[in-house]
């Protein structure tokens, strides 16, 4: 148990320790794609439970509205529109993560935006409008996030400060082609299917 927790596997040791964890998970095969998927459940929960149970104070949603498919897509979406577009990249600049690397280790880079998240939650439900503290929770939280992202990345990649920065640039801009292409064919399908609706009605119409 000692040594697991100085290791990769141990999504903790990644926050603290980013350099060794990427390092680890790149070039020694180290980190568990099981517990990447148990923090992006984790992940999920978490929004659900910052929707649903921040204080009534700085939580502007209507709580019956809640659609648990929205808040999946919002969770998983973005994580995983990253981690593909992150790989497309790489391929591109010779970088070296491969995607089973990037997936893990973006996803333990998770930890400290939940728990930032779940705190914001907490303190919420104790403070007043006058007191912003659950919001530097969160900022905090996601900010931990991206510096360890930031700093992972270009040590799994073997990219210099410079290289990361255009790198993680064009990640970004990558995202956002792909969500168009999503965006295009889910819309091309729907018409799609519309249309296809249309011909059954009718030729059922004829028929009838």
């Amino acid at each position: 148990m000692k040594r697991l927790k100085k290791t990769a596997t141990n999504p903790f040791y990644t926050v603290m320790h980013p350099f060794d964890a990427s390092y680890d998970i790149r070039f020694k095969g180290k980190g568990n794609a099981t517990v990447s998927i148990v923090i992006l459940a984790a992940l999920f929960l978490t929004m659900i439970f910052q929707r649903q149970s921040t204080g009534y104070i700085f939580n502007y949603n209507k709580l019956s509205d809640l659609n648990v498919f929205l808040q999946f897509a919002t969770a998983i979406l973005p994580f995983l529109l990253f981690v593909i577009a992150n790989w497309i990249v790489a391929m591109l600049m010779n970088g070296t993560g491969r995607m089973r690397d990037i997936w893990i280790y973006t996803a333990y880079c998770l930890v400290p935006f939940i728990l930032g998240n779940i705190l914001a939650v907490l303190l919420s439900n104790v403070l007043v409008m006058e007191e912003p503290f659950a919001s530097y929770a969160q900022v905090f939280g996601a900010g931990w996030s991206l510096v360890i992202l930031f700093i992972g990345l270009m040590v799994m990649h073997e990219y210099n400060f410079v290289g990361n920065v255009f790198s993680c640039a064009c990640t970004v801009f990558v995202m956002f082609i792909l969500l168009f292409a999503i965006m295009l064919v889910g819309s091309l399908a729907s018409d799609f299917y519309g249309f296809l609706a249309t011909i059954v009605r009718e030729f059922l119409l004829r028929v009838s």
